[in-house]
């Protein structure tokens, strides 16, 4: 980085892991963002089980990342199965 960058950071904040609380939020926000119109057809148990499975897919090194692409994933999974 630039000096000029560098001279500009005051604090640095420390990467506190997702709670499974979060994890379950952030999967559910991802579910219902990436699957529209298309989630009005899944039932409420199948969302359930979709953001469980997603959470189970967590990778703490990729963050919110890994929840996003493993609900992506289980979606077009369930998409076909409907």
């Amino acid at each position: 980085m630039k000096a000029s960058l560098i001279s500009r950071v005051t604090t640095v904040l420390p990467f506190v892991p997702f709670t499974n609380e979060e994890k379950m939020a952030v999967a559910s926000q991802a579910l219902f963002l990436q699957g529209g119109e298309h989630t009005r057809s899944i039932s409420p148990v199948s969302i359930e089980k979709l953001v469980g499975d997603a959470v189970s897919a967590y990778i703490s090194s990729e963050g919110g990342r890994s929840l996003y692409r493993a609900v992506s994933n289980l979606l077009l999974d369930a998409i076909d199965l409907v």
